[in-house]
């Protein structure tokens, strides 16, 4: 929810227009949660949904009832919420704002949450694509995607990726990573490597570890922190003593910790799902000043980090001479995120979509 508050932000900031927020939400807590979006966000409109994300289209009923009565542009996140919107004659043009590929998603991962989703999703998916007025892509990635899978040819669309929050104030503080490493009990001759995340199945932690296991059989200096709830990785912490480190944050703090490492991982199996992506945690990384180890088909990541010299391939990774770097590459490393993970770097996108 604070990313679209982020973009709402933005939008009204940039463009001096009134943004207003429609948030669908569960009806579980719903007086509590509706209150907490409305205090981030005061020109909210806050609609209970029916249970499960099947009942989609009887949510939809409560939108066109609920939903201003002006004709208004909408940008709907996701697959679902772009149809309700094309059902609510309220909205005058629709954009898409695709997250990713979720036919693939579903299929790939999501399957044993609905099968009766699954079933449909494709043809969701096309609706959503073909009928909607604009759309928003996270990566080029995902626009080959659409013309391969659904025949796309509309022009109308905007490749805007996962950005960073705009509170974020990308500064290397060098003191304060250095305390981190004290107190986490990393010396100034270990090369730190930190993952922050999930364990959900699409995040590939089983090839996360493969590529852990190689590296610490390669390199006696490298250590890992884990950045997230503790999970799968208890047994992966248990097989390397002293090596791993598990830390969970305030999201507030996450950009502190990710400092005080050395390189961040992005290493994730080969699917359509990641194929098309648009990890938040590339930008944060590189906002970190992170190079950033990745696998070879992220979205439009794997090639940019040779292109802008900003990290590496997981399987072109020589472990064995992988050393720390200096804080003023840590700073051009910066340098770049700020130029290319800022939402004002798409100003021009944005503006293109209606």
């Amino acid at each position: 929810m604070s990313q679209v508050i982020d973009v709402c932000r933005f939008w009204e900031d940039t463009f001096n227009e009134k943004v207003y927020l429609i948030s669908i939400i569960s009806l579980r807590n719903f007086s509590a949660n509706k209150k907490k979006i409305k205090q981030a966000w005061n020109n909210s409109i806050v609609i209970p949904m029916f249970p499960g994300i099947g009942n989609w289209k009887k949510t939809s009923a409560i939108l066109r009832i609920l939903a201003p009565s002006k004709r208004d542009n909408v940008i709907a996140r996701g697959v679902f919420a772009t149809l309700m919107a094309l059902e609510c004659k309220s909205f005058e043009k629709v954009c898409f704002d695709a997250r990713g590929a979720y036919a693939a998603e579903w299929e790939e991962y999501l399957k044993v949450f609905s099968p009766e989703i699954t079933k449909n999703i494709r043809d969701y998916e096309k609706q959503a694509l073909l009928n909607s007025y604009s759309q928003i892509a996270v990566s080029a990635k995902l626009v080959d995607y659409w013309r391969n899978t659904y025949g796309y040819t509309k022009s109308s669309y905007s490749v805007i990726p996962c950005t960073l929050n705009s509170s974020l104030n990308i500064r290397y503080d060098l003191p304060n990573a250095n305390k981190i490493r004290q107190k986490l009990g990393i010396s100034t001759d270990d090369t730190l490597l930190v993952y922050s995340g999930s364990s959900a199945e699409w995040q590939s932690f089983k090839v996360l570890e493969e590529n852990i296991n190689k590296a610490f059989a390669a390199n006696e200096k490298l250590k890992i922190l884990m950045l997230g709830k503790q999970g799968i990785e208890k047994s992966f912490s248990q097989k390397f003593p002293g090596k791993v480190f598990q830390k969970w944050v305030e999201p507030v703090d996450v950009q502190k910790y990710l400092q005080a490492a050395d390189y961040g991982l992005l290493i994730r199996e080969d699917s359509v799902t990641n194929a098309v992506s648009s990890p938040v945690k590339f930008a944060e990384y590189m906002a970190a000043g992170l190079p950033v180890i990745i696998s070879e088909h992220i979205g439009d990541y794997s090639s940019f980090v040779t292109e802008k010299n900003c990290g590496m391939l997981a399987a072109e990774t020589d472990w064995t001479s992988l050393q720390r770097i200096s804080a003023e590459e840590k700073k051009r490393i910066q340098t770049i995120a700020e130029k290319h993970f800022r939402k004002s770097a798409y100003k021009e996108q944005y503006q293109n979509l209606f």
